[in-house]
């Protein structure tokens, strides 16, 4: 055991300061160990100072020239002399048995520091024998794997945080690739188009994955640029399936936020939509898909004695018509009669069961606007939950990119009721959420905090980094993640024993999310 320092402070049982010992080369992110109580702990190196005795207040102002300084480095004698480091060791644990534990005491000044050997670190981050572990590549500065337990990553949710350029989608897409071998069902939300590219294999491994991918587009929108770069690319067709809602399944609640955002309702109009769509949905779970006119009829028809009497009534009824129209035929998502079709592609009703299956189902709604993407995903995520409340699926991983678009922190959207349902809900249903946003401060905190798993990558906005340190409970200090590089991500909560800094891995299938670079004429 080479003996590489000693503590000279310790502030809490979180940190200690230490020494290194002249000669000593260190690194931030190395791995050391001190002992407990006889236990040796082990702890990993966030910053090292570089101080110099000179830098009295006293001498500095005597700073003027070159040459004043020369002098008082004579005498005060050789360099070396001059020069000393101090490290900061955050404590990670100790093993006890297949567990990680934190001493409740501090590492006591004067005690000796050592350098961790392999065979320790790879017992203190091996994975207990009784979970599901996956991957995503190795413990920076070491050849270690970096196990996330699987189980509780999916059921119990998580979020990628990071700042746009920073590796997002490239570690969702490793995440996505490797859960994908366990055959759960994975659902993606995917606002810009970008993650139909994992239908492509880059590796062995790719192939398999992409055997399981499927893609879906969402509405009666033009996707032929979106296919031609993927073809221009790829050097072959992007193959999917194009979906719709049948607007019988919008939720009420969400129809009229909708209705009333676009166009307002008056309190008469709301009272008629109330009684009226529940008459027109009293089919149960499958309703059927009829033209938008016979829909409208069933709605006036089975609210008309909420109505109030005479003219006012009348008005009423035509004003709630009119809105009814003009939004299920104006907005894409929407299904307005049997055999409905776009581009001569047939247009599929939404299948909740069919997507509650071993496979990665990837919905690209890269061709709405805000307004439907909402709708979309807010109805989306309303029949999988009502699926998975039956018991009706397995344990299913759903990726919401650009989650502050969809779950506001300060704004409405009429998706955010239903990611909050099931960030709440879900896990006894067996669905877990992993969010995905560059904007951590706009997602809503009531979702962010049901995150039990939380990755960082690199992030610079300070008010980004002011809402980590928030909200990331074993996150001492958000400042080093303005240092981490494209491939690194810092992991933390309960999928995995102690925080982790990790070098994410190579991708299996190809990734989309590339920007594209300037080229030299």
């Amino acid at each position: 055991m080479e003996k590489i320092g000693v503590v000279i402070k310790s502030p809490s049982i979180h940190y200690y300061i230490f020494r290194p010992f002249r000669g000593v080369e260190l690194d931030v992110g190395a791995f050391v160990i001190a002992e407990v109580d006889g236990v040796r702990v082990i702890s990993r190196v966030t910053a090292i100072r570089h101080k110099n005795v000179a830098a009295d207040p006293r001498l500095i102002a005597q700073f003027d020239d070159e040459t004043t300084v020369r002098e008082i480095k004579e005498t005060l004698g050789i360099e070396e002399v001059l020069y000393y480091t101090e490290a900061k060791a955050v404590v990670l644990g100790a093993r006890r048995g297949r567990r990680v534990y934190k001493p409740q005491k501090p590492v006591k000044p004067l005690t000796y520091v050592y350098s961790a050997t392999a065979r320790e670190l790879e017992e203190f981050f091996a994975p207990a024998d009784d979970g599901v572990y996956i991957s995503i590549g190795r413990i920076k500065g070491t050849s270690i794997p970096a196990y996330i337990d699987a189980e509780k990553l999916v059921t119990q949710h998580c979020a990628i945080l990071a700042s746009t350029g920073a590796g997002k989608s490239w570690l969702a897409g490793v995440i996505v690739e490797r859960l994908s071998l366990l055959d759960i069902p994975i659902v993606i939300i995917d606002p810009h188009g970008e993650y139909s590219a994992m239908s492509i294999p880059a590796t062995e491994e790719g192939n398999a994955v992409a055997e399981k991918t499927r893609i879906y587009v969402v509405g009666k929108v033009d996707v032929s640029p979106v296919d031609e770069a993927f073809k221009k690319k790829y050097g072959k067709p992007r193959s999917y399936v194009r979906v719709g809602i049948n607007p019988r399944s919008i939720p009420l609640r969400t129809l009229e936020k909708i209705l009333d955002m676009l166009y307002t309702l008056s309190d008469a109009q709301k009272r008629i939509l109330e009684e009226g769509w529940q008459w027109a949905t009293s089919y149960g779970e499958r309703q059927p898909l009829t033209t938008v006119e016979e829909l409208v009829n069933e709605v006036l028809e089975g609210g008309k004695h909420a109505a109030p009497p005479g003219y006012a009534g009348e008005m009423a009824m035509r004003g709630l018509e009119g809105r009814l129209k003009s939004l299920f035929y104006t907005s894409p998502i929407f299904i307005t009669k049997y055999g409905d079709a776009f581009q001569g592609e047939p247009i599929k009703l939404l299948d909740p069961e069919a997507y509650l299956t071993p496979a990665i189902h990837i919905f690209d709604i890269s061709g709405l606007d805000g307004l439907d993407q909402q709708i979309f995903v807010a109805v989306l995520l309303d029949q999988l939950y009502r699926t998975a409340a039956r018991r009706k699926n397995l344990a299913t991983f759903i990726v919401i990119e650009e989650a502050h678009n969809f779950a506001p922190a300060s704004t409405p959207a009429v998706s955010k009721s239903y990611i909050v349902k099931i960030a709440r809900e879900g896990r006894k249903f067996g669905l877990g959420l992993c969010l995905i946003t560059q904007r951590p401060s706009r997602l809503d905190p009531d979702v962010a905090s049901q995150a039990m798993t939380q990755i960082f990558k690199r992030m610079i906005n300070p008010h980004d980094l002011k809402y980590v340190s928030t909200v990331a409970e074993h996150l001492d200090d958000p400042r080093p993640l303005r240092a981490l590089d494209e491939t690194e991500a810092v992991i933390t909560g309960i999928s995995v024993p102690v925080p982790i800094v990790a070098v994410v891995d190579t991708r299996w299938t190809r990734h989309g999310g590339t920007a594209p670079s300037l080229k030299r004429k």
